[in-house]
Order: structure tokens, then sequence, then C-alpha cells
């Protein structure tokens, strides 16, 4: 079984401004650039045998952050770069919660968006090749809110439906994989930034 960390980046500008990122690349904040000193320490006795990353500056960046000082390479995956939400990149959470095929516990596919059978694919085609290719380790996979949602949502067993649990920026979850079977050990903790940052 491999283990895999899935971290979710530092503060956005998008996230600041309460706006839909999507594949859009939106820069760390300030904000964001001390939670990943945060989530850093906070995993500091955790080994890892890889990290990886998306392309998205955000995640790059909170990656580049935590392997530093490990003295580690970042490997990109481009398959875990967060949902392409179409038509509504850059709208406000509140202009898309009020619109009629909003769901508060469902995923919702936007014109010119990803569809939820797509993202699930992707991801679930990352998370085969990390565990195929590193059995038995354990891998640092910086990632976005809406892909790890959906492979956690996977996991537990609830899709369609979506796990709504909070889930602040470089929260932690903890998934133990085969590739095909998984479990959920640590789901969207986020101590570390509350303990850290003011």
């Amino acid at each position: 079984m491999t283990t895999l960390y899935f971290v979710r980046h530092g503060e956005s500008e998008a996230n600041a401004a309460h706006r839909f990122s999507g594949r859009s690349d939106s820069p760390l904040t300030e904000r964001g650039r001390r939670q990943t000193l945060a989530v850093a320490e906070a995993l500091r006795e955790t080994p890892f045998d890889r990290v990886v990353a998306t392309p998205l500056s955000r995640s790059l960046d909170t990656a580049l952050a935590i392997a530093r000082e490990r003295r580690m390479p970042v490997e990109m995956e481009r398959d875990l770069i967060e949902i392409d939400v179409g038509e509504r990149t850059g709208a406000t959470f509140d202009e898309v919660r009020g619109l009629p095929d909003w769901k508060d516990d469902g995923f919702v596919a936007w014109p010119g968006g990803e569809t939820l059978e797509r993202v699930l694919e992707r991801g679930l085609r990352a998370v085969r090749r990390l565990a195929r290719e590193l059995p038995d380790g354990t891998v640092l996979v910086i990632g976005h809110g809406g892909v790890t949602r959906i492979l956690v949502s996977h996991f537990l067993g609830i899709l369609p439906r979506l796990d709504r649990s909070p889930a602040t920026n470089t929260n932690v979850t903890m998934i133990v994989t085969d590739g095909d079977r998984g479990r959920v050990e640590r789901l969207f903790e986020s101590a570390h930034v509350a303990e850290r940052l003011p």
C-alpha cells in the first residue's frame, strides 16, 4: 500500500477574494506563504519518498517551500491539476451559489468545464501511477481543494455526493491505497495553521 499525503496549496489571491480560480494561475498571498511554512513545520518529522505538485504556481510554490529544506526535487503531476470550472472561472462564491443548478453536496459541471467523471478519471490515474511506481512508499502531493475532495469522496464510497467537511488552505489529508482500494486515515486536518498563524 502507498501512503499519499494530500496537502492543499497555501492561500491564493483568488482564495482571498472568494473567487473560483479553477485552472487560472492565481499566485500565493503573503498569508499563503506563511501557511506553507506552517505546514512544512507540521510535516517536518514525516519522511517522504517523493514530492509532487501540479503545474499551477500556487501548488508548485507550496511544494517548493516544503521540499527545499528536505533537498528533494518537486515532480510535476498534471493529472491532479484543479478542476476546470469553465465559464465560472473568476466568479465569486456568492455569485455561483445563487445560480439555479448549484448543489450543496454535489458536483456541478459548469458550462465549458469538466464533468465529475472526467476529474475522477484523471485523479485516479495519478493515484494508480503513484501507487504502482512507489509501492509501500510515502508521497507528498501538493494539490487543490476540488480534486482532493473528489478523491476523498471516492475512497469514502459516497460519490456522487461530496464530503463537505471544512478544508482550509494547507490542510492535510492522508489516503493509504493500492491504487484501486484505499482508506482515508486523515481528513482535511488544519490545526497546524491555527497553531502557527496569528
